[in-house]
């Protein structure tokens, strides 16, 4: 009997998963009646696999395999819109986005390009950029299909989905998981898989079952519609200028890359001072739009380890607690590879994933939280 805490993208995908291996007796729940209400509803849904990361990297490749070509009958429309990624540098940043985007292990697909030819694809563009990264197969997520396309798959193999239904803590005995305490009573399973993001941390409503996983606020904003933007326009990411962006509803969503420690309760509390900093980001680089107006202004969360890696895998300090989280700005991006892993780690033998020790909770036992609340 294995339970899921968390409907968002890592815990949906592991339900897949579990199922599609034959697990039986998985329970998928969340304490919000809506799944992907938090981190997975409110992201840039853009995908990116270049990450100077390898190991992340390597999750990245193999979660865009899967969703550039999902199993049949996994969702209706395609899971990416392909409008191309641009990765660009100005040239005080240029050094270092040479020193990792060119490397086999960091990147796919992509190739340098002059960078008139993101211009001529962003005419609102400003001058600046020394160097140039075009990724042509990536580019936006249907967040909301591929959501849907694992919670589909979980149900259609027996995970029994509980929505609604709110964790209080782990029940354990001699070192074993016993169960869930629970707003409808005690459940009684096996093991648990702790996926619920921003709340990882306190999930298991034990301090000495806490990791040093810290929730960070980030804004997003969409400007009023614009009739002259082209909908089929790439996504930006300006790298050490931390500032992206790409169409979306008419306008265009864009974000500062702010990054601020947060109680998960605060998470997705707006803070409108971040605009000042979004303006003038916006002004640098696409000076047209600055004065365009907000259709809308939202925060997510995007969680993290000290790090940075992820957290899938067993924890030592008790039988039968799982982690898949920690899962940083890659959630969508990875989330198919995250799914695949914690699902082989509760389910049959050891994974040979080749990235399957890098994420293992224990690197991070003895280790305090980057940052204090």
């Amino acid at each position: 009997r294995i339970a899921i805490i968390g409907a968002g993208i890592a815990g949906a995908a592991s339900a897949y998963y579990l199922a599609s291996r034959g697990a039986n007796h998985v329970i998928l729940l969340d304490k919000e009646r809506q799944p992907g209400t938090h981190s997975t509803g409110r992201n840039a849904a853009i995908l990116r696999t270049a990450i100077s990361d390898p190991v992340l990297h390597a999750m990245a490749r193999e979660s865009a395999a899967f969703y550039m070509n999902p199993p049949e009958g996994f969702s209706g429309p395609p899971l990416l819109n392909r409008t191309g990624l641009y990765l660009a540098a100005t040239a005080d940043a240029e050094e270092k986005l040479r020193s990792w985007i060119t490397r086999d292990d960091c990147s796919m697909g992509g190739h340098e390009v002059a960078t008139t030819e993101i211009h001529r694809r962003v005419p609102d563009l400003s001058s600046g950029l020394a160097c140039a990264w075009s990724f042509p197969a990536e580019g936006v997520f249907d967040v909301h299909a591929i959501l849907q396309g694992f919670l589909r798959g979980a149900r259609a193999g027996g995970v029994d989905m509980r929505l609604g239904c709110s964790v209080d803590g782990i029940r354990a005995h001699e070192g074993r998981v016993k169960g869930l305490e629970t707003h409808e009573g005690f459940l009684p399973v096996d093991a648990v898989l702790v996926a619920t993001g921003g709340w990882a941390k306190v999930t298991p409503g034990d301090k000495k079952l806490e990791l040093p996983i810290v929730p960070y606020r980030r804004h997003l904003l969409v400007t009023a519609p614009d009739p002259t933007l082209n909908s089929r326009g790439p996504a930006v990411w300006i790298g050490e200028d931390d500032f992206y962006f790409r169409p979306e509803s008419g306008g265009m969503l864009m974000s500062a890359c702010d990054t601020f420690p947060v109680k998960p309760e605060e998470g997705e509390l707006s803070d409108s001072s971040v605009l000042e900093t979004l303006g003038q980001k916006t002004r640098r680089w696409l000076p047209r739009l600055a004065e365009s107006g907000a259709a809308h202004f939202w925060a997510g969360m995007r969680t993290f380890a000290p790090d940075e890696r992820f957290v899938v895998g067993p924890d030592p300090r008790l039988e039968g607690l799982h982690w898949a989280a920690g899962l940083g700005g890659h959630g969508i991006t990875c989330g198919a590879a995250v799914g695949n892993l914690a699902a082989s780690w509760l389910y049959g033998p050891s994974p040979d994933h080749h990235c399957s020790k890098a994420f293992l909770p224990q690197r991070l036992l003895g280790i305090k939280a980057s940052s204090s609340l």
